[in-house]
């Protein structure tokens, strides 16, 4: 199925939109997945059939990227659902453009001028993947340089704790579960999103305080009832109070109920031990704030959660997502979500539309490469007077556009 025709179905399951906004969806994201240079205006009406102008235009435009992508969740993803929530930095010069400020880099390790997006996406249990959701720009900004303070953490905190609990209400209709990294795990975040109706799924730090469940007999009299049985050392755990989910040469996985001090609230806790010599070398410590879900439920969750790294690695080096030249709020709202809804695109047709059985490593690079071909040859089969949906040249033409892919 062509890209084309596929974007076009999805389009028709949305109810308000007019017929050249339809046209131009379905004509950027072909641009999207063709182009081999930086996604300006002036580059698109090189590549593209509009002029610079009605780029520009088209992009300040309004379009419900959620709904397009929750059709395409609900339509190729299965039926054990996460939502991942993750910012993102965007390189960006110039001080004109709205909230740009310092943010951290994690790449650079450092603050850095630019933009800052709110990815949002839904991890897929059965495939092992991500679907973009929604991305929106980070509003509170640090126009100052510098490091990283304890104060303006808990804003940004607060600030993403507002952006996620904004929206629970059509986001708890697919899932209930919010997987996000350490840099979450704090009690004001928790707090706000468990209240909003939400599971987190996180990871804390290792200098974090953790108590047992005190699960003995309790004496008689006046008192409150004794809840803890001790601290939990995280590189030896107490197998009367927690159980071995998994036990080899290189790690031990201990799961049980744990008492977060800092989050002042029982979770489900998982510890696993990564062992080098036989001794405890690491320790990483996860946690649901649902004492229910089972360890592995924790650990499978967390481990899906790093998919949106990915999302944020393709959008960024094959579909120009730093690349925006806009100073506009709407057009770089529509610039982020059209690279992020152009990857789901890109996935859903190539990727999850085959068997699971059927399928290799997706590679976006591969998917690109075979756009760009694609494109060119086209072009040049239509200048010598051919046409290439010939079905005798279909052949030939497929080998072509196969040129320079991995997995050809």
């Amino acid at each position: 199925m062509k890209v084309e025709t596929f974007t076009a179905a999805i389009l028709r399951k949305m109810s308000v939109i007019g017929k050249c906004q339809e046209k131009f969806i379905i004509h950027i994201v072909h641009l999207f997945l063709s182009m081999r240079s930086r996604y300006t205006y002036l580059m698109m009406a090189r590549y593209g059939k509009y002029s610079e102008q009605s780029y520009r235009l088209n992009f300040e435009k309004d379009f419900n990227f959620k709904t397009f992508n929750k059709e395409l969740i609900q339509q190729y993803c299965g039926s054990e659902l996460i939502w991942i929530f993750d910012p993102s930095y965007i390189s960006k010069s110039g001080r004109k453009t709205p909230y740009s400020g310092y943010f951290w880099s994690g790449c650079a390790s450092a603050m850095k001028w630019g933009l800052e997006i709110c990815g949002l996406a839904i991890g897929d249990v059965k495939n092992h993947t991500a679907m973009h959701y929604h991305a929106q720009q980070t509003q509170l900004v640090n126009r100052g340089k510098g490091s990283k303070d304890e104060k303006s953490e808990e804003n940004l905190r607060s600030h993403y704790a507002k952006l996620v609990c904004g929206q629970a209400k059509e986001m708890l209709q697919l899932s209930k579960i919010l997987a996000c990294d350490a840099f979450f795990s704090k009690k004001p975040f928790v707090d706000k999103v468990c209240e909003a109706g939400f599971t987190l799924v996180s990871r804390l730090q290792n200098n974090i305080y953790l108590r047992y469940a005190y699960t003995g007999e309790q004496k008689g009299g006046k008192g409150r009832p004794k809840e803890y049985d001790g601290k939990i050392d995280i590189k030896n755990v107490s197998t009367q109070h927690f159980n071995i989910l998994k036990s080899d040469d290189e790690e031990i996985v201990y799961e049980g109920i744990g008492h977060v001090r800092s989050l002042k609230r029982w979770c489900r806790i998982v510890i696993i031990n990564k062992l080098k010599g036989g001794k405890v070398d690491k320790a990483f410590v996860y946690f649901s704030t649902d004492k229910e879900m089972t360890g592995s439920t924790v650990y499978t969750y967390y481990k899906l959660r790093c998919q949106i790294e990915f999302i944020f690695r393709d959008a960024k080096n094959h579909l120009g997502l730093e690349h925006t030249q806009s100073r506009q709020e709407k057009a770089l709202d529509f610039h982020f979500n059209m690279a992020f809804t152009t990857l789901n695109i890109a996935k859903a047709l190539h990727w999850l539309a085959v068997p699971k059985e059927e399928r290799g490593a997706f590679s976006m690079a591969d998917i690109k490469t075979q756009y760009v071909n694609e494109l060119l040859l086209d072009r040049l089969i239509s200048i010598y007077g051919k046409d290439p949906a010939v079905e005798k040249n279909k052949p030939k033409i497929r080998e072509l556009y196969q040129l320079g892919r991995i997995a050809a």
